[in-house]
């Protein structure tokens, strides 16, 4: 009951807007969170209680060490049982409670849900586009857009939300606590921080843009072995294996070189961030020794610092990957940005009547269409065919058959003319 009643809490199919969605990233992303607000605010405020638990222990192992140093052994239970109580409520209760609302909302609710409601959108948005749309891009690059896009968005969402909150509160605290015990411990973590946004800054763009170029390779890649699976029967046919071979190994060569230039700057990353990490142990550690030898902290506050410290170091390296992973993501939504923001070229006027057929009189009157180009394909075309009439078409390949039989459909609007099916123009009703 309790899972379901978490699972329930986003709508997937809920009433989407029929306008395109936005073209620009930042646009992109508001426009589904603010679908899915409640569950982002709720997750921010069981963070920042879950990150505080988190600090609070570090803080209950100071002040036991302290407390034990300051207590003989037989009355050490007797006179902080109270204090020691309410450090066991936090750890065996709390903590538990917090993180399991944690995991509920992420795993339960907006994993699941957001995924779904953005595949969802995304894919009654794109059944919408004409018929040209389709032709001009591979079946399989576009499914593997609307697929991709729906995963990146909610886990870079997620992960700025959930991991980045986290640290913030994490590393905000711990420097309270370290002003407590002593202000000149929290030098090394403010240079830390300085040197570790520096390290971000250089490192993150140059991540953005490799995953950029790694995506759309993969996009291309899939595009091309789905299309060749799609259209087997023709391969069989009328190509060669060796010749599919050679197409798809070019597509599989490029994403792995655009792959292994993504990498590179991930590893230099790694390495700097984990040479930062290193000299703040070290600075940290010895500068708390060096404060306990003049009597200015307690053996709590060493024990404090360090095991904050290194706990932030940890967190760090996780963090080097979240955020490679946000930027990461954000590059395959742009490149799925190129598939699903498209607008929609052949549309209804808003409250068009519908096509009313009485006699089934068809007339194409001054048509042209060129599939976008300014000449090729059919020109100052006047015909008319009359209510039960028969005719039939014929040239050779490539004169536009077809293309009148898709034009009288409106898989297309016309570039100049218009064609009226008894009186009515076709572009203008429904």
């Amino acid at each position: 009951m309790l899972y379901r009643r978490f699972e329930q809490l986003i709508d997937i199919f809920r009433d989407a807007p029929t306008a395109a969605p936005p073209n620009k990233v930042l646009p992109f992303y508001l426009y589904y969170l603010r679908q899915v607000w409640p569950s982002f605010v709720a997750l921010l405020i069981v963070g920042l209680f879950a990150a505080l638990i988190e600090v609070a222990l570090f803080s209950y192992l100071s002040r036991i060490i302290d407390l034990a140093q300051g207590t003989p052994n037989t009355e050490f239970f007797s006179v902080h049982g109270g204090e020691l109580l309410w450090m066991l409520v936090v750890a065996l209760v709390l903590r538990p409670i917090f993180f399991g609302l944690h995991d509920l909302l992420v795993h339960q609710t907006i994993s699941p849900g957001m995924t779904s409601l953005i595949r969802w959108q995304n894919h009654s948005y794109v059944l919408r586009q004409s018929l040209n749309f389709f032709q001009n891009d591979f079946a399989g690059r576009i499914a593997q857009r609307i697929m991709q896009t729906g995963n990146s968005l909610r886990d870079s969402a997620v992960q700025a939300v959930d991991a980045l909150w986290h640290v913030l509160i994490y590393v905000i605290s711990a420097l309270v606590l370290f002003v407590e015990a002593d202000w000149r411990l929290m030098i090394p973590l403010l240079l830390w921080l300085a040197g570790y946004c520096g390290a971000l800054y250089y490192f993150v763009p140059r991540v953005k843009q490799r995953s950029v170029e790694s995506s759309d390779a993969r996009s291309k890649l899939m595009g091309r072995i789905v299309d060749g699976y799609t259209n087997i029967t023709t391969l069989k046919l009328f190509a060669h294996t060796h010749f599919e071979q050679q197409y798809a190994r070019e597509a599989l060569v490029e994403q792995t070189e655009k792959t292994q230039l993504a990498s590179r700057v991930v590893t230099s990353m790694d390495v700097a961030i984990t040479s930062m990490n290193g000299l703040l142990i070290v600075t940290t550690t010895g500068l708390a020794l060096w404060l306990w030898t003049q009597s200015l902290v307690s053996v709590g506050a060493i024990a404090l610092t360090t095991g904050l410290v290194i706990r932030i170091v940890n967190m760090s390296g996780w963090i080097m990957w979240v955020v490679n992973g946000i930027f990461e993501n954000i590059g395959m939504v742009q490149d799925g940005l190129q598939t699903i923001a498209q607008p929609i070229t052949v549309t209804d006027r808003e409250q068009a009547p519908r096509l009313a057929v009485s006699r089934g009189e068809v007339r194409f009157e001054h048509v042209d269409f060129h599939y976008g180009k300014r000449s090729g394909v059919i020109s100052d075309l006047n015909l008319t065919i009359r209510p039960g009439e028969k005719i039939g078409l014929i040239g050779p390949s490539g004169a536009g058959k077809s293309t009148l039989v898709n034009l009288l459909l409106r898989l297309y609007d016309l570039q100049g003319g218009r064609i009226l099916v008894d009186g009515q123009d076709i572009a203008q009703v429904a």
